[in-house]
């Protein structure tokens, strides 16, 4: 019972913690009634809430220890002192009261800025008791005085001793196996939060390796999920990918296959490094096994916003129509002068501005200690955005969070106005656009000056966008613009103003679309390149390919062009080139030039090998230059021999060119050759594997081919001209099927 109790506890999950201890009040059963009533007691002093503890008036130990913790949350933190020295000093209440009192009595040393004596008296205890179940809130309260210290900070000799050899009892010559369990789960702790100090002194490599050794260790370490998230963060920092996902993999096996959690939280560690289409793919992944609604939603959102970033509006056009479905079928007092509570706060909000890990805890030291501060509200606005930002968000935990806050009896304006604010925020985490918009109508009628007017106008231009509203998208998004230049949103507003233009598909709006995107593209801020690009999009689509050509060279031109963004826009040219040629021969010629070019770069991924490798068979074909087309094809199976497609994305171009390449065999009359190369496209998995398998099956029945050990494709085979097609297949036929696979 204890331990179910402690596990809902421990996630928060307070009111299914008192479900399970309600039977055990009722029972006859003396012992086990009174140790329900004091495991409901500490969840009531954990909901900030003494009054059963102090109410309570038995001289048993445990009893005691709770009073005192209730009269610290008084703040009479003199007269908890005296209560919990009185406990110590009668040793009653067993090794698991005593421990928990050192810890209580380090934790009011930390309350009274002790920083010093309360970082001794953690030592003391971590290294003289040889096991206890407090071993995690010992730790992390050795890590808040540690990090309290004036700098410069050491690190503590004993802490490195702990990792290497465990502490001074656990130094047996013959160990016991529980000894050596405690001691390896000591080591652990002492690793984690060595490698967390390690980090906030920039020196993640080293963190790194601590985290690894963590992991290598026993699997039901209680910071072994701690350890991978922040093995994952650093690792993902570094822009070593593959290790992050290895440690997604092995996370999700611990959690019990929660994957669609493993990879969002990836996903957004991918985001945050600037790795967007990584971050895409695994966003949507989350959002194709999330098991609710809101889930859905959420994975579906960041990744539409990853692939925006990523160039792929093409995707960010199905993301959203995808959006659209899952979202239809969703449907002042005491404590005023407190300085030192004052600085407690001040330290709190700085540690959540930086999203230091430590910042939850801080805020809840602080709410549960001063609830009638001014400043309560601060502090729990400032948790609820912490929880709202959490990957994934912790929606239920902040709802709850605000509607303690505004039960406040008093509130300043600027904190009414941040918990409304906080909740757009709610309502957006949810998903639920609608209320989104009408409580942020709400909050314009009603603070008309605030600062935060901007940001709400953001959230409301975005809710209409997301609802594909674009007209009232457009509207909003020009009003930020034009009345507030100068923020931060100026840029972003103007360039979603001109993609809510676009899509209105009017002539005007894609005027000013084109007006504004080069408006941006001059200023050469953080969105000129995604503005150049839409663009040239833009142009593309209408049909003015000439300028669609002048805007993918000015993008070419910029130096701030990332290498996936140049390959990006080298393909784009090349399209753009290619379609050209229809009219201007001279253009294929360039576009083969170009993609010669582009493919002799050694390090291109499979993606652009086979991208650029079926655009120059196209060229290629369309110069009347079929040997060579075909050539280009058969490069591309080639490096797929090497470097097999590793996504739907690959595959896609894969497919695209295995087809092409078959069309010019089957125009050529080389049946055997093109019932094979179908055969080869067969071979990888994929969503046109079995078009593949029966296009060859078709190949070798109407041509009454057999079946053979497959050759080397050729290198080169010369194709037959058009005139010497065989009366049973007309060239003009075959040639239709080379047009098709390029549409």
């Amino acid at each position: 019972m204890s331990l179910m109790m402690r596990f809902f506890a421990a996630l928060g999950e307070n009111s299914a913690a008192r479900d399970e201890i309600a039977p055990l009040l009722a029972r006859v059963d003396e012992p086990l009634r009174q140790q329900a009533s004091r495991l409901q007691t500490e969840l009531d002093l954990s909901d900030g809430k003494p009054g059963t503890a102090l109410a309570d008036a038995s001289q048993d130990a445990s009893v005691k220890y709770l009073r005192a913790r209730g009269i610290l949350q008084q703040g009479q933190s003199v007269a908890a002192q005296q209560l919990l020295q009185a406990v110590k000093a009668s040793a009653a209440g067993g090794e698991r009261v005593q421990h928990a009192v050192i810890l209580l009595q380090a934790d009011i040393l930390l309350q009274q800025r002790q920083f010093a004596e309360a970082h001794d008296q953690l030592i003391k205890f971590l290294d003289t008791t040889v096991t206890t179940d407090l071993w995690t809130e010992a730790f992390d309260l050795l890590d808040q005085a540690h990090l309290r210290l004036q700098e410069p900070r050491e690190l503590p000799e004993a802490v490195l001793r702990w990792i290497s050899s465990g502490n001074t009892p656990q130094q047996q010559p013959q160990p016991s196996l529980a000894l050596i369990k405690a001691t390896s789960e000591l080591r652990g702790h002492a690793l984690f939060i060595v490698a967390k100090w390690l980090v906030a002194e920039k020196r993640d490599i080293e963190a790194v390796s601590l985290l690894e050794a963590l992991l290598q260790m026993a699997q039901d370490h209680p910071r072994r999920a701690d350890a991978m998230r922040l093995a994952m963060e650093l690792y993902a920092a570094q822009g070593a990918g593959e290790r992050v996902l290895a440690l997604a993999e092995a996370w999700r096996q611990l959690s019990g296959g929660a994957s669609a959690m493993v990879d969002f939280t990836a996903g957004g560690m991918f985001f945050r490094r600037g790795d967007h289409r990584q971050a895409q793919r695994l966003f949507q992944n989350a959002a194709n096994i999330a098991t609710t609604l809101t889930d859905r939603r959420r994975a579906l959102f960041n990744s539409a916003i990853a692939a925006v970033l990523a160039g792929d509006f093409t995707l960010y056009q199905s993301l959203l129509g995808h959006l659209e479905v899952v979202t239809s079928a969703a449907g002042d007092g005491q404590g005023a002068d407190d300085n030192g509570a004052t600085l407690e706060l001040e330290k709190a909000l700085f540690a959540a501005a930086k999203r230091q890990p430590e910042a939850e805890l801080a805020l809840r030291a602080f709410i549960r200690a001063h609830p009638d501060h001014p400043r309560f509200a601060d502090a729990s606005v400032t948790l609820a955005e912490w929880l709202l930002m959490a990957v994934p968000p912790r929606v239920h935990d902040a709802r709850i969070t605000l509607d303690a806050t505004t039960a406040a009896t008093t509130l300043s304006q600027s904190q009414m106005q941040r918990i409304d604010l906080t909740r757009l925020w709610l309502h957006d985490a949810e998903g639920d656009l609608k209320e989104l918009l009408v409580q942020g109508a709400a909050f314009l009628k009603a603070w008309p000056k605030s600062t935060f007017v901007p940001e709400v106008r953001m959230k409301i231009a975005g809710a209409h966008y997301r609802l594909e509203d674009f007209a009232s998208a457009r509207t909003e998004f020009e009003i930020i613009a034009r009345d507030y230049p100068e923020t931060s949103n100026a840029d972003t507003a103007l360039y979603f103003a001109a993609m809510s233009a676009s899509s209105v598909m009017s002539a005007e709006g894609r005027v000013r679309a084109l007006a504004t995107w080069e408006e941006l593209a001059q200023k050469g801020g953080p969105l000129a390149v995604a503005a150049r690009r839409q663009q040239a999009l833009s142009e593309r689509a209408q049909g003015r390919l000439n300028e669609a050509l002048a805007a993918l060279d000015k993008l070419l031109a910029l130096k701030n062009l990332d290498v996936e963004q140049q390959r990006m826009t080298i393909c784009e040219k090349a399209e753009v080139l290619l379609l050209l040629g229809k009219t201007d021969p001279a253009r294929l010629d360039a576009a083969i030039t170009l993609l010669d070019e582009f493919l002799a770069e050694s390090s291109l991924p499979f993606f652009w090998k086979a991208r650029a490798g079926f655009t120059l068979a196209t060229a290629r074909h369309d110069a009347k230059r079929d040997t060579e087309a075909l050539e280009a094809c058969y490069n591309v199976l080639r490096a797929a021999e090497i470097t097999p497609p590793a996504s739907p994305a690959d595959y896609v171009w894969f497919a695209k060119t295995g087809f092409f390449g078959i069309d010019l065999l089957e125009a050529a009359h080389h049946w055997e050759a093109a019932a094979r190369l179908a055969e080869q496209v067969a071979q990888r998995r994929g969503d046109r594997e079995q078009e593949a398998r029966e296009r060859a099956t078709k190949i070798r029945l109407e041509h009454f081919l057999w079946d053979g050990p497959a050759p080397t494709p050729p290198k080169v085979l010369k194709l037959k001209d058009e005139a010497e097609a065989k009366p049973d297949e007309p060239a003009e036929s075959a040639s239709k099927n080379i047009k098709k696979s390029m549409r």
